[in-house]
């Protein structure tokens, strides 16, 4: 019997095992999905946001895979420097496929990026979702502003964790320590940064709209940052994603949706959005961090 080891249990580790027993070619492999903590399903367990359970909902699919009699689930195994090492998988199994994905963050390579107050969205997504690595309590949100840097999915689901209120969350599965500090948390503004325009933005057109459908939360862009973008005036030659997220950016910047309300007292130049909430939520584009503000003592106190 051919025996393959396969290196983490997230969406690749698991559908790779089912790619192994569903084949004809060689008959009864038999697979085990192994991983460094003691629950499968990786990403889709620990990085989905808690208010996204249509996607969460597909461990129910991944179980599956691992009810399969010629699929083995061992959790708790180490592989690597610590663990297990490549010559003693060998040495167990015919072959062995490596599914872990990227496990370390990137920085930015700026000044003060260490600085008390400042985290990695790795770090952040991991406390709102229980990984087993977050610590509780580490993300007390006592500032009044806070600053995501990128403007992928990944920050997108950031800024609607700080924007949104606790009792929506309440009834999915965040851990009750992140629940409680989101509760009394005294974030009024998110700031989601991007060092591309619009139209070269990695979001996806609905993890976007999602942000205009906050409640008790507005969205706020500059017009004159849209416009600095080449695209922006012809969108029609971008690929489909990119038209639909600068025409649903232009429709904020141009107040679409609204009733009415301008941006007065809300932010200079910031143009028009989603207005009536108690937090802000504000898209800015074209610009690069290059330091973050603050000293040892006092942590964070902006951006710049």
């Amino acid at each position: 019997m051919l025996r393959v080891a396969v290196i983490g249990s997230g969406p690749s580790g698991v559908y790779t095992a089912q790619a192994l027993v569903g084949q004809d070619a060689v008959p009864d492999v038999e697979v085990y999905v192994l991983d460094r903590l003691p629950c499968p399903y990786g990403l889709v367990r620990y990085g989905v946001a808690p208010d996204h359970e249509k996607i969460k909902s597909l461990q129910h699919n991944l179980r599956t895979v691992l009810e399969h009699p010629r699929v083995h689930f061992l959790g708790n195994v180490d592989v690597g420097a610590d663990g297990l090492g490549p010559r003693e998988l060998r040495r167990m199994f015919h072959a062995v496929v490596y599914c872990v994905g990227a496990a370390t963050d990137r920085h930015l390579g700026i000044p003060g990026e260490d600085l008390p107050g400042s985290h990695s969205a790795t770090d952040f997504v991991s406390w709102y979702s229980a990984h087993p690595d977050a610590a509780d309590g580490r993300f007390p949100l006592t500032a009044r502003s806070a600053v995501v840097i990128g403007v992928g999915n990944v920050a997108v689901d950031v800024a609607r964790i700080l924007a949104r209120g606790a009792d929506e969350l309440a009834r999915t599965d965040v851990p009750q320590a992140a629940l409680g500090a989101l509760a009394e948390s005294r974030v009024e503004d998110v700031w989601m940064v991007g060092r591309r325009g619009p139209s070269q933005a990695k979001f996806t057109t609905k993890e976007l709209r999602e942000l205009g459908a906050l409640p008790g939360a507005d969205v706020l862009v500059q017009p004159g940052e849209l416009a600095l973008d080449p695209a922006y005036g012809d969108p029609s030659g971008l690929p489909a994603v990119n038209r639909r997220n600068v025409e649903v950016l232009r429709g904020w910047a141009e107040g679409e949706g609204t009733e009415g309300k301008g941006a007065e007292g809300v932010g200079e130049g910031m143009g028009q959005g989603v207005f009536g909430g108690r937090r802000r939520v504000r898209l800015r584009f074209f610009l690069r961090p290059v330091e973050v503000v603050g000293d040892a003592e006092s942590g964070v106190r902006g951006v710049r």
